[in-house]
């Protein structure tokens, strides 16, 4: 019996590829709250069948980045203020928890990260990339805070947090304020908490630049019903 030939390389899973495709474009905002997505159109887009299109969008549902219609349609999930308050809740619990945590053990190393995080906010080039910048800082602290579990329940809201961050950024911009000093601002003062060696601070201070959300969205028109669209994946 002849042997069966060696991989070339490592298996590439093509469901994965496809959800961080579209998981980009809905966070980023280029796929737009409410767009339809086309298990067809995405699979000639993609140039694969429609069986890791389907895997993938059933990945990003979970995910609670897409929504699966009665009618049989997936559009992208559009956030009202009752998401909005069930995200920051989650968060402000989770998040605060890490902080208080976090500043027990902080370090000069973990300043000169968030330092050089909040620089690179500073220089970002895109809101796009702002976004990531400022989920990667929040990120940060929740590893740093070492609970396996307290980490495994904030990324079960990480992606659609990430979305509603970007939307925020996107808000400050169409209202004339300016989201790299704002993002930045904020960021500095909770890096200031974060080093303070001081938990209850630490914990507060990561609640109220949470809770702070609320200010970008709630009353905004833009807020959850964006206008940019995709042409390669809507129908």
């Amino acid at each position: 019996m002849n042997p069966p030939p060696v991989p070339s390389g490592p298996r590439r899973n093509l469901a994965s590829e496809v959800a961080e495709a579209l998981r980009g474009e809905i966070v980023s905002g280029i796929l737009s709250p409410g767009a339809a997505l086309s298990e067809p159109v995405l699979a000639k887009h993609f140039g694969l069948s429609r069986v890791p299109v389907r895997e993938a969008l059933i990945e990003l549902e979970r995910e609670g980045l897409l929504q699966f219609e009665s009618t049989g349609r997936t559009r992208v999930r559009t956030m009202n203020e009752a998401d909005l308050d069930e995200i920051i809740d989650a968060r402000v619990i989770l998040e605060s928890a890490a902080a208080r945590r976090v500043s027990e053990i902080w370090s000069a190393e973990d300043t000169e990260w968030v330092q050089a995080n909040i620089d690179a906010q500073k220089d970002a080039t895109t809101l796009s990339d702002l976004s990531r910048l400022d989920v990667e800082l929040h990120l940060y602290v929740m590893r740093r805070a070492g609970n396996g579990r307290l980490l495994r329940m904030w990324q079960i809201v990480r992606w659609q947090f990430q979305m509603c961050v970007a939307m925020a950024h996107r808000l400050q911009e169409t209202l004339a304020f300016k989201p790299h000093q704002i993002t930045v601002e904020a960021h500095v003062r909770l890096l200031k908490a974060l080093a303070s060696g001081n938990p209850a601070l630490a914990a507060s201070t990561m609640a109220a630049h949470i809770e702070n959300a609320k200010e970008w969205t709630y009353g905004n028109p833009g807020f959850g019903g964006e206008s940019v669209s995709s042409v390669a994946a809507s129908t």
